[in-house]
């Protein structure tokens, strides 16, 4: 697809575990256009909070923030975010920085800044599919495509383990499998409520979304029905 013939805005939003971002990545490689991981974004400014110190500070973490350089490599895929220049694409998936990315996420003026940089990206870009938890309703309200997905928690919390820990088989290692279970989806239900309650951003469906429920759909089904509505109604 050539993204200066045609622009094209796909949103989707969703908790976490609902098989967004996979499904995000999958839908642009096929449509032919860039893919913003807006969650990367949140992740390398927790990131940088950390390496500061001020993780506990709200006001500095925003200040920080404005002054940051967020750029993502889209000659990979899935594209590499950098951070000043720095590549971190491996950094802010550390267990640490995953605890901590809700002083970003739920900072108001982080969010601010982040979708105004944001809806940059997409106008450099022309077109891309965009996922996180308010892409369809605060920053790309008028996306030409928006879709939401969600999941039962039990199954979101069964992928969010499956991410965790590929490694993990069968035998010995399925041992206490139960309790990891229930201890990923109390925060899978802990994530949801948090989201929900933002004050800036919250996580909420648009009113205009097709709503998928990729519990029983694998990744490629869940694309598949996405490519199907966006080819019916261009």
């Amino acid at each position: 697809m050539d993204k200066n013939k045609e622009k094209l805005i796909v949103t989707i939003d969703g908790p976490a575990g609902s098989g967004k971002s996979t499904a995000a990545l999958l839908l642009a490689e096929r449509l032919g256009i860039p893919h913003l991981d807006t969650g990367a974004m949140y992740r390398a400014v927790a990131l940088d909070a950390l390496e500061q110190g001020i993780q506990d500070d709200p006001t500095r973490i925003a200040q920080r923030c404005r002054q940051l350089v967020l750029d993502f490599d889209w000659t990979k895929t899935p594209a590499d975010i950098l951070l000043n220049g720095r590549n971190v694409a491996a950094a802010i998936r550390q267990p640490q920085v995953t605890e901590m990315t809700y002083v970003a996420a739920d900072n108001p003026l982080v969010r601010q800044e982040l979708a105004t940089l944001q809806r940059l990206i997409a106008q450099k870009a022309g077109s891309l599919v965009t996922e996180g938890r308010d892409q369809g309703t605060v920053v790309f309200p008028h996306a030409n495509f928006k879709f939401y997905l969600t999941a039962n928690p039990e199954e979101r919390a069964r992928r969010r383990i499956a991410q965790l820990t590929p490694q993990k088989g069968g035998g010995g290692e399925r041992e206490g499998g139960g309790a990891e279970l229930q201890n990923v989806l109390q925060q899978i239900l802990q994530r949801d409520q948090r989201d929900q309650a933002r004050a800036v951003g919250p996580l909420a469906r648009p009113h205009d979304a097709i709503e998928l429920d990729t519990t029983h759909l694998t990744i490629e089904q869940t694309v598949d029905a996405m490519i199907q509505h966006i080819q019916n109604n261009r």
